[in-house]
């Protein structure tokens, strides 16, 4: 009863139309009534080099072709594909080819409470490039949690996974295009703390809402305020260096990284106080001071006022360093009327 049971289904789902998503938790079952089942492998494989989908229940994990490792602080799981699966995508924007790919889930609340959430999928060209893959998604989780901790919400970006593609070419650097981070020319030698600050930089562009309008040193201004932010809150969480080194490595660079890229700021701000001129600023000297703006923001009143502020940038249009100064603004009315 049980084969008949596995043909009878797997024939159904492998006559269905190409585009048609596996249903993953049907073809586990279909494997667990009859594991010898080389049609029910072979229905796994497939649908695991297709793409694992964005829930994921743990509970299935045995059964597919994958890899799995908890990651630490209950952060979450790495699910790596078996290395004999064909995993090729393309990415998006420029339509290079990726062979390999690690997906990293988070525990999820709510209606899917017994699923795992895809963070990100972050993808390279070969096996070498494996324990950098693992890292960044190891940090990206931690920068992840770090974020809806602090300001007590969710990232800008919502529930959408995001891609991640380690790209052997091109420019050293990264660059945030729709739900995809891409970080280029691996080749080049990096130190941890730069490392980990552009993984960093190109998060915060998702998952910060975005102040525009700058000619330098680019035009968005979220990925050098959250760098900015992410890192400082890890330095100073009483577990934060600890789980970094866990989960990322090295981090001894964050003295210099204060030093560098954390005081300068702040002084900036506390020089020049609140200023409309400075608000209206386009140069670095202008996104410094909204960046300082905003440290001294979340040292005085605290992260969760702070995420509250960003809350409030406007969705619709383009927010600019006066539409933050006004979101401050209106936050701290709105805490005093509370």
């Amino acid at each position: 009863m049980a084969r008949l049971f596995v043909c009878v289904f797997l024939c159904l789902f492998l006559s269905r139309s190409a585009c048609a998503a596996p249903d993953l938790g049907r073809l586990v079952a279909a494997h667990r009534a009859e594991p010898d089942s080389k049609v029910a492998v072979q229905a796994l494989e497939d649908a695991v080099s297709a793409g694992l989908p964005p829930h994921l229940d743990p509970h299935w994990l045995p059964d597919l072709p994958v890899d799995a490792a908890p990651l630490p602080y209950g952060l979450g799981v790495l699910v790596v594909p078996k290395a004999f699966l064909p995993t090729e995508a393309a990415e998006p924007q420029h339509g290079g080819k990726f062979a390999k790919v690690s997906y990293l889930y988070t525990p999820s609340t709510g209606v899917f409470s017994q699923s795992d959430f895809l963070l990100c999928a972050v993808h390279y060209t070969s096996s070498a490039d494996a324990s950098l893959a693992n890292r960044i998604a190891r940090l990206l989780a931690l920068s992840h949690r770090t974020l809806v901790q602090k300001t007590g919400r969710q990232a800008a970006n919502g529930a959408e996974p995001f891609d991640v593609w380690l790209c052997t070419g091109g420019p050293t650097g990264g660059e945030q295009w729709r739900s995809n981070l891409y970080l280029y020319n691996l080749e080049t030698p990096r130190s941890s703390i730069e490392w980990l600050r552009e993984v960093v930089h190109e998060y915060s562009h998702l998952a910060l809402p975005a102040v525009g309008g700058y000619e330098a040193p680019e035009y968005w201004a979220n990925g050098y305020l959250g760098e900015r932010l992410l890192v400082r809150w890890l330095i100073r969480e009483p577990n934060g260096p600890a789980e970094v080194s866990a989960l990322w490595g090295d981090f001894s660079g964050a003295p210099n990284f204060n030093r560098l890229l954390i005081a300068p700021p702040l002084a900036l701000y506390k020089k020049i106080g609140p200023n409309p001129k400075w608000l209206a600023r386009k140069d670095e000297p202008g996104m410094r001071y909204l960046i300082g703006q905003a440290l001294t923001f979340d040292d005085k009143y605290g992260s969760a006022a702070l995420g509250a502020a960003l809350s409030r940038l406007p969705r619709f249009h383009e927010a600019t360093a006066k539409d933050f100064a006004a979101s401050l603004t209106q936050t701290l009315s709105a805490s005093a009327r509370q």
